[in-house]
C-alpha cells in the first residue's frame, strides 16, 4: 500500500478531474492525463511523470512504453 506521506504530497495532482488514472512506480508518479483540446474540441491523452512540484506540463511528457512499466509494475493510487 502507498505510504500516506507519499499520496499527500501528491494530492493535488490525484484530485484533479483531468487525472484519470495514476501509478507510483519506483517512488514516482504517473499519470493519465485527459483534457479537451480548446482548437480542436477532442479529447486528448497524454502521459506524465509528476515531480515534487505537481505540475502537468509537456516537460514531463513521457512515452507509453514507460507508462505501460509503471502500469504494469506500478502500485495503482488512482
Amino acid at each position: 500500500m502507498a505510504d500516506q506521506e507519499v499520496l499527500d504530497k501528491y494530492a493535488p495532482t490525484l484530485d484533479l478531474l483531468e487525472t484519470k488514472e495514476a501509478y507510483l512506480y519506483e517512488g514516482e508518479l504517473y499519470i493519465r492525463y485527459e483534457f479537451r483540446d480548446p482548437e480542436e474540441l477532442q479529447a486528448r491523452m497524454t502521459y506524465h511523470k509528476v515531480g515534487d512540484d505537481n505540475v502537468i506540463s509537456s516537460e514531463n511528457l513521457i512515452m507509453l512504453g514507460i507508462w505501460a512499466r509503471a502500469q504494469k509494475n506500478g502500485e495503482r493510487v488512482k
